[in-house]
């Protein structure tokens, strides 16, 4: 049986192709579809020299810098901020372009406690 996850199910739904392919079409096909967790975003990786290894771009910023980007309401800016801590740093993190050439890009920010993230931010999804 071939199986897609969701995210592949999507990129073949958006495929420029001379007929989008329907769900029905996907499943007299043989195709099922696999509903689980999302792609791994930069938290899931946990540590911040794990994501080095991988490509990523890790950036240090400011609070303040990163506090521009968002409306002072912003609901997931204050969740995020409210899990600061003494001492916490704050990353950009950045996919490498092979994630963004496979619709799996990650562009945001993340609370790093010793190496560790405890925090992200999405900004930007691909």
């Amino acid at each position: 049986m071939k199986s897609l996850s969701l995210a592949g199910f999507c990129a073949l739904m958006v495929c420029a192709c001379a007929r989008e392919p329907e769900v029905k079409d996907l499943a007299e096909s043989g195709w099922t579809l696999e509903i689980g967790p999302s792609a791994p975003a930069a938290a899931s990786v946990e540590r911040i020299p794990d994501l080095a290894t991988a490509g990523w771009t890790i950036t240090p910023v400011s609070l303040s810098e990163v506090e521009q980007g968002f409306a002072p309401a912003d609901k997931e800016w204050l969740v995020f901020k409210s899990k600061l801590e003494p001492g916490d740093r704050v990353a950009r993190l950045v996919a490498p372009g092979s994630h963004w050439a496979n619709s799996a890009g990650w562009d945001g920010y993340a609370i790093v406690r010793g190496d560790r993230i405890v925090a992200e931010l999405a900004v930007l999804l691909s």
